[in-house]
């Protein structure tokens, strides 16, 4: 959007805004922003309007007349479908959550832009799950949000699509003449022809087939799909790629700090093809550490308004599945000139911090240099030389020992700095699947963070803090990672939790610091409870997003705080080091140039985070279907668990041997008539007064996988939990360490 269009459209809500001027005609519009002392083309006025419209922060009343949204009856929002087919619009602010029947939403589907009409007049209440909403429906889809949909192909007359994603409820007709083949049950690609309304159902055609669900890879072709990731480069993409040299021009060499003589190593996992960060722990004279951050300079490659950045942007993050990357860049890029690659010359943007004893930063340099790494090291090897090295280990890195021990070193100082600000450090594992050379799941393991992993970590967190600090105090426009306090009332919802298991939130809700958090978390480790809480203590926390406002990172426990060390794989970053390069070797924007990064920055903030979000849905969703596939020929085999969830229609449980989590319906748990006790998290036996509470330690059988819905069910192999009277006898861990 042009720094034109977006004043155009400031005026034309001010205008709107005014009294006298609430509902107006596109020719009174532009009449009176003439009569104001604008210029405003009469063209220019509609296509604004129509913008304006479209993005539902106008609405056309009484015809082609139109108003500012609250001074109507009407709301703009994304429309969430639930599973059963009733649609709900969430308010931010002190604007009511709306609830939409199915009838009233006139061909909207999961995740349009839509224009609601509310009655204040009639509003009716609806109660669901505790919830309180207003009745409300469907005045005028603004935007779809689905040019495509992914599913499931039905032979017949006529053919047609049944949608993977159980929140779009409609089949797709498809035209006899546009299957492409397609056979009977499997999946597909489906580009809508027609949307649902007015008495008609959905129609498109097969524009690709992907095969049968249960063939390897399949399931990561759907999910891509289903969520609308990019996954293919444009040709004109890939071949602006080819340009770029992969070798480096010395006369940019020759306008660089040369730090080729240090010994700089990357730290990444065995299976990294992209290396973004480089680091080097040197110590100084007066006894103080420097830390040198050299991060991959892709903004000298991916120039500002280029086809490539442009595709960047459209994407804003690199997407990780099992086997497979969709990356934010070309492969040329990513894997080539841009990455890191073990002792050859690249480009990088460097961060030197000189770090005290207390972890204080006494002094910090940004600059831009070129590197030439002396090693591709793993977070396995560093974590062994630095705990328990074997000989062979031992002498294939012997000149970087002290190296790495130095690093160690400054991050035990870093990590007390750390938890002396009361940093929360979430450290639940998470699920690792080892695929086979044909894509086969060969294991589902536990992932766990070593201490070269922490070591990394907080280096790129010094980073992050620097630059975004000397970024705020140059008062210069930039993307700020921001993690805002709990709402309050999550908060008291989860102190009142915590209490049923014996442990204390010390805080009043409106001056909760993020100290406190990380001490509960302290206190349940250990306890049956563990995993439960942790999580719940997780949910409890907003979501960390992008912002053009510095309001600071709640869970880091820090003022300042943006993405600096990922480029390749998050377009923040590369905004970042525009940034930073403009304010080192021209100076602080001013004037229009000022105004028009200004106006850029919210957009590719909001833009980054929505894609993040959608790209943390489909890794998750993928780790999930891949675990219902691995147990599909473990039917009937048992398995070690421990209860993590207990609700009124059963236990979900966590089975050891391959941390995959599933459900026992209470109506499988035999042996008494079970009650669920909701505020203390058990279900307990009306006769015998044994219980299930979390942590308990189960046995059960695997009783069925389900492809479709991708669950896993089980049936318990004991049906009686443990006795009321053993919990009284001192099992129950205590509640602090």
């Amino acid at each position: 959007m042009s720094i034109e269009f977006s004043r155009l459209s400031g005026q034309i809500l001010d205008l709107l805004r005014q009294k006298g001027n609430r509902v107006l005609a596109v020719k009174e519009i532009h009449d009176r922003l003439n009569d104001a002392g604008g210029a405003a083309d009469r063209d220019d006025v509609e296509r604004v309007v129509e913008h304006l419209e479209r993005t539902g922060e106008i609405a056309a009343i009484r015809g082609k007349r139109y108003s500012l949204l609250e001074f109507t009856p009407f709301r703009a929002g994304r429309i969430r479908i639930s599973a059963d087919g009733v649609g709900f619009v969430y308010g931010e602010g002190d604007k009511p959550d709306l609830y939409i029947d199915r009838k009233n939403l006139k061909g909207a589907m999961n995740g349009d832009l839509v224009l609601v009409r509310t009655d204040p007049r009639r509003q009716r209440h609806k109660t669901i799950r505790k919830r309180d909403y207003f009745e409300a429906e469907v005045s005028r889809v603004l935007q779809r949000e689905h040019r495509t949909v992914v599913g499931r192909f039905h032979a017949g007359e006529p053919p047609y699509v049944r949608p993977f994603d159980e929140r779009l409820d409609e089949d797709v007709e498809i035209d006899p003449r546009g299957t492409m083949g397609a056979r009977d049950l499997e999946m597909v690609n489906v580009e809508i022809e027609r949307y649902p309304g007015g008495g008609s159902i959905a129609a498109g055609r097969v524009v690709e087939t992907l095969g049968m669900l249960g063939e390897p890879g399949v399931d990561i072709e759907v999910v891509i799909r289903k969520y609308h990731i990019a996954h293919r480069f444009p040709d004109a993409v890939l071949a602006a790629a080819e340009e770029i040299p992969q070798e480096i021009d010395p006369a940019e060499i020759a306008k660089r700090v040369d730090l080729r003589d240090r010994t700089i190593v990357t730290i990444d996992g065995e299976t990294a093809k992209d290396f973004d960060d480089a680091v080097e722990v040197t110590q100084l004279d007066n006894g103080n550490y420097r830390l040198g951050v050299h991060i991959a300079d892709v903004s000298y490659y991916v120039t500002e308004g280029s086809i490539l950045d442009r595709e960047a942007l459209e994407r804003a993050t690199s997407v990780y599945f099992p086997g497979r990357a969709v990356p934010m860049l070309p492969e040329r890029l990513s894997n080539g000139i841009c990455s890191l690659n073990p002792q050859v010359d690249r480009l990088t943007f460097s961060a030197e911090i000189e770090i005290d004893s207390r972890g204080r930063f006494v002094d910090r340099k940004l600059f831009r240099s070129v590197i030439r790494t002396a090693e591709r090291m793993t977070y396995t090897e560093v974590h062994a030389l630095l705990t328990d090295p074997s000989p062979e280990l031992s002498e294939r890195y012997a000149p970087l020992i002290e190296d790495f021990r130095r690093m160690h070193d400054l991050y035990e100082i870093l990590r007390k700095r750390r938890d002396a600000r009361g940093s929360i450090d979430f450290d639940l594992p998470e699920s690792e699947i080892l695929l086979g050379e044909l894509g086969e799941i060969e294991a589902i393991l536990p992932s766990s963070r070593n201490v070269a992993h922490r070591l990394i970590e907080e280096f790129m967190l010094a980073a992050n803090e620097v630059v975004a600090e000397h970024l705020q105090l140059s008062a210069q426009p930039a993307i700020y990672r921001i993690h805002m306090s709990p709402d309050a009332q999550r908060i008291e919802d989860l102190k009142k939790i915590l209490q049923e298991f014996g442990h204390k939130l010390r805080a009043q809700t409106d001056d909760l610091r993020p100290g406190e958090l990380q001490r509960v978390l302290a206190t349940i480790t250990g306890t049956p409870e563990e995993r439960f809480l942790t999580e719940l203590v997780l949910r409890s926390m907003k979501r960390a997003l992008y912002s053009e406002e510095n309001l600071g990172h709640f869970a880091l426990a820090l003022q300042f705080y943006c993405h600096f060390t990922s480029p390749i794989r998050r377009y923040p970053d590369l905004v970042i080091h525009r940034m930073l390069g403009q304010l080192l070797e021209k100076g602080a924007l001013f004037g229009e140039q000022l105004d028009a990064v200004t106006a850029r920055i919210p957009q590719i903030a909001s833009q980054s985070s929505d894609r993040e979000k959608r790209a943390e849905d489909a890794e998750r969703e993928v780790i999930e279907w891949k675990k219902v596939l691995f147990m599909r020929d473990k039917v009937g085999e048992e398995f070690s668990g421990r209860i993590t969830g207990v609700t009124s229609f059963g236990l979900f449980i966590e089975l050891e041997e391959v941390f995959v989590q599933g459900l026992a319906p209470i109506s499988t748990i035999g042996g008494d008539f079970w009650q669920f006790l909701e505020r203390e998290h058990r279900l307990r036996g009306e006769q015998t007064e044994r219980e299930f509470r979390l942590g308990d330690p189960v046995r059960v059988e695997i009783h069925e996988v389900d492809e479709d819905r991708r669950q896993i069910s089980f049936r318990l192999l004991e049906s009686g939990g443990t006795a009321v009277e053993e919990r009284t006898r001192g099992t129950r861990r205590p509640a602090t360490r």
